[in-house]
């Protein structure tokens, strides 16, 4: 693949384009500047142009770039109408088409894991298959460049007719029922190709078989409007079906295009982005190879390798790292700072919380959605329309809380849950045989699982009309979603935490997963839990290079400075392993770079040995 080192990528025309854009090169300017090209110099009609990029987010913001004055600025006669997630575009499509498709007006869009998830265990069980077959069927659905075996297809055909029979489709639906009606109605396809005459598209190193053919399918008629923006090494979706492939042979899908980077960092600091190239550099040996990055800034920034005795003992470093940089931050009279606390998952949250508590520290946790709210609406949802996705959610929401005769997941009678879980999808049978409703199913069901799923449903119901009290009391009591009263104030805190803007200080403080922290940055990130057989994880699904690449995206978060956790003993509550007690560091901290970070060690409390730091 023959690499051109240019800014000017945006000015490129007649050949599909490829601009391999790494952390904080400016991808996003690039794309604006695009639309102005297009628009201004070549009188593009708006019309012609769509933009598709990877998240809500990134779209609203491109919208804004283009809206607010400024070098990226647009007048709103030339601001392009289609930008939206790829999925968004999708849907429209399936929309617009409902005729195409066996869906009617009105259908839903499942996006929850948990009811997805509930329902690849009903088809499973139809099929006669097991909660394990389940999984694998749902991962060969995710990751569309699987080949699954006789049964995951049974169990996949089972979970479409069950969406079906709700009127509804899932996530990924949206790209593949948008690609088979543009596959099989030309004059639609070209239509739609029509209004991307001019196809942007962001992040595109995340993108999956699905959603390449969606982009083959727009720009098949002209390749020459295609430019695609995205970094290899930051390709972190496999679990989604997402793969580096399509950026890495897109010289083989598009023979024609022009290959071109910008090497120019404006996030990261030298040593920051150097540290990161060389862990994503030795680790995922298929990359494209980008070079030596240019700095716009001369100071080199700041990297810190901490050796802590505990977990215990990691979460308070780290509350005294950002305490200590709050109080910089304020003492320099600046107007605002973020801070970043990265964790591999939220089991890491509860220690960090209370340590950066303790000193007096807000923060919030950008947390998967909360699950009680979440059954909560459902139940909303459930009362005003027994629908039979509805009516299922609330069944699995009573079935979960232990209300009925079902026993629970962590109860040790498996195969008696197993045979009532079985009972539940029973229910389906004449849905989908066009007999009856789902509510209608279950309330024909006099076994002891019908009658106290039932019960449980039925007590709800009457609550809902004894006020607000009630409700709630039977709400707890039924689908217990707090172990404490101190969880539920948790979970209410962040439920109400406002994520979106600096509070009054100035001084921000965020706790992410390194997924979530993705497209965001900030002057001071702290990387915690960075020990082997959690990073990278032992036996995981996603291969070691994409963990490489998950570190990659986490450390260059980092602005100015850059702290790395890594503990000799953790909880086994948390890390899953028996040696918890005797960790080692990551294998992906060995290939940071001699001369560019330090390296503080952290005695154990009492010891005799003294903390110290190290330039390596």
């Amino acid at each position: 693949m023959d690499i051109i080192i240019s800014n000017d990528a945006y000015k490129t025309d007649g050949a599909p384009l490829l601009l391999l854009a790494g952390p904080g090169t400016g991808k996003t300017w690039q794309l604006a500047k695009r639309i102005q090209h297009l628009t201004g110099e070549l009188g593009v009609s708006p019309d012609e142009i769509a933009v598709i990029t990877f998240t809500a987010e990134a779209a609203a913001s491109m919208r804004a770039k283009l809206e607010r004055q400024g070098e990226e600025y647009v007048e709103p006669a030339k601001r392009p109408h289609r930008i939206s997630t790829m999925h968004s575009f999708g849907h429209r499509i399936i929309q617009e088409n409902l005729p195409l498709t066996d869906l009617a007006e009105g259908f839903t869009v499942v996006t929850a894991p948990d009811t997805t998830r509930m329902l690849f265990n009903d088809a499973a069980l139809l099929v006669g298959a097991t909660l394990d077959d389940a999984i694998q069927a749902s991962r060969d659905r995710t990751q569309a460049h699987t080949t699954p075996t006789g049964l995951s297809i049974a169990i996949n055909t089972q979970y479409e007719a069950l969406l079906r029979a709700c009127n509804a489709i899932d996530y990924d639906d949206q790209i593949a029922l948008a690609c088979k009606i543009l596959r099989d109605h030309e004059d639609v396809r070209r239509g739609y190709a029509a209004g991307a005459r001019y196809l942007l598209v962001d992040e595109y190193q995340d993108i999956n078989a699905a959603q390449f053919e969606l982009i083959e399918l727009l720009t098949r008629d002209a390749r020459d409007g295609l430019f695609v923006v995205g970094d290899d090494d930051q390709s972190i979706y496999g679990f989604r079906g997402g793969s580096p492939e399509y950026i890495r042979h897109f010289d083989e899908a598009f023979p024609s295009c022009v290959v071109m980077q910008m090497r120019t960092s404006r996030r990261c600091l030298k040593n920051i982005l150097d540290c990161a190239v060389q862990v994503v550099a030795a680790n995922d040996t298929e990359r494209i190879d980008k070079g030596q990055y240019d700095y716009v800034k001369p100071d080199s920034g700041r990297v810190y390798l901490h050796d802590c005795p505990s977990g215990a003992r990691e979460a308070e470093l780290v509350a005294y790292t950002i305490k200590t940089d709050m109080q910089a931050f304020r003492d320099s009279g600046g107007e605002k700072r973020e801070a970043f606390v990265l964790v591999p998952s939220k089991l890491y949250v509860p220690p960090l919380q209370a340590a950066l508590k303790e000193m007096s520290i807000e923060t919030s946790f950008d947390a998967p959605d909360e699950d009680p709210w979440i059954t909560l609406l459902d139940i909303r949802n459930w009362l005003n329309d027994q629908s039979n996705l509805h009516t299922r959610i609330c069944a699995e929401a009573v079935i979960k809380g232990g209300a009925t005769s079902i026993p629970t997941a962590r109860s040790s009678r498996r195969d008696l849950r197993l045979e009532n879980l079985r009972q539940v999808a029973s229910w389906w049978t004449p849905v989908l045989q066009g007999r009856a409703t789902f509510a209608e199913a279950m309330a024909g069901d006099i076994s002891e699982t019908g009658v106290t799923v039932k019960a449980a449903l039925a007590e709800l119901r009457v609550a809902a009309e004894h006020g607000a009290g009630k409700f709630l009391e039977t709400f707890v009591r039924l689908t217990r979603p707090w172990s404490s009263t101190e969880k539920f104030f948790d979970s209410l805190k962040r439920l109400m935490a406002n994520t979106s803007g600096i509070p009054a200080t100035g001084y921000r403080v965020r706790i992410l997963t390194m997924q979530k922290a993705k497209g965001l940055e900030a002057e001071c990130v702290c990387v915690v839990g960075l020990e082997d057989g959690s990073m990278p994880r032992l036996g995981e699904a996603s291969p070691q290079s994409e963990q490489a690449r998950l570190l990659f995206v986490a450390m260059t978060r980092a602005k100015e400075e850059l702290h790395l956790f890594h503990s000799r003993t953790r909880q086994a509550s948390v890390t899953f392993r028996e040696n918890s007690f005797n960790l080692q560091r990551s294998r992906f901290l060995n290939n940071l770079p001699e001369g560019q970070y330090e390296t503080p060690y952290h005695p154990a409390r009492g010891s005799r040995r003294t903390a110290r730091t190290a330039t390596r």
